[in-house]
């Protein structure tokens, strides 16, 4: 059974996908767990070193790890890899000599982390965003939340690869051609309210800020939307995205 705190939080990721602080959501989101302890959210490439996600100040632990200890973590060495679970624990990725390691010694005892899990997620151009999570000191409190997340999974990945979409593409940084749509958008269905409204959402406004721009209520804008997904054949705001930018 998914926690209602958690649960409930869903609809706000999914509101801030496109937006500068869609990573801080994600945190907040999974925090709402009362196992999870800490969190830190990493974007890997093979090509680069590893950048923090999120608006949290780095740390100096995190800025020695995204210069070169990265290199000595054995979930950097999963991330490499083609094939690999979505979930997995440290615990069933490392021997006990992982923890005879000057790693451990120098650096990742200095965390402080117990249980770390990690949801490995790929992206479109061959990242990985990995969502890294310590619970507390109880292998209880560990399953419980592995448990929980593992179903909700699902729309955390699809909102995830939804955000990366659009940051790669520039998304934010270009307006939707609407007099140019795909065959098979049926934007001809669309009023210009609507077609418009389309524009902003895709722009990462909130329904609050669209209702401003257009000088309505939110509550229209929201009656707006309904019929927007049902033109279209979709049920959420992701969909929607997927529809456009997929």
């Amino acid at each position: 059974m998914v926690t209602l705190s958690l649960y409930q939080s869903l609809p706000s990721l999914i509101e801030s996908i496109g937006q500068e602080h869609f990573y801080d959501q994600v945190a907040h989101s999974i925090q709402t767990l009362d196992a999870i302890d800490e969190i830190k959210i990493v974007s890997y490439s093979k090509a680069d070193k590893p950048v923090l996600l999120g608006e949290c100040p780095m740390s100096k632990l995190d800025k020695i790890y995204c210069e070169s200890a990265y290199l000595l973590d054995p979930v950097y060495d999963l991330v490499c890899q083609k094939n690999h679970k979505e979930m997995v624990t440290l615990d069933s990725l490392v021997t006990q000599e992982f923890y005879q390691s000057a790693y451990y010694d120098s650096f990742y005892q200095q965390l402080g982390w117990q249980n770390e899990t990690n949801i490995v997620i790929g992206t479109q151009d061959g990242r990985s965003i990995c969502i890294a999570y310590s619970t507390n000191d109880n292998h209880r409190a560990q399953k419980m939340a592995y448990d929980e997340l593992t179903l909700t999974l699902n729309p955390i990945k699809t909102a995830i690869q939804t955000h990366e979409r659009i940051r790669s593409s520039n998304v934010t940084d270009k307006k939707l051609t609407l007099s140019k749509p795909q065959p098979d958008s049926n934007l001809s269905n669309l009023t210009k309210r609507e077609k418009e409204i389309v524009g902003f959402i895709l722009d990462g406004l909130s329904s609050s800020k669209i209702a401003s721009k257009c000088f309505v209520s939110e509550g229209t804008v929201k009656n707006h939307r309904k019929n927007i997904y049902r033109k279209l054949g979709i049920k959420s705001q992701a969909e929607l995205f997927h529809h456009f930018i997929a």
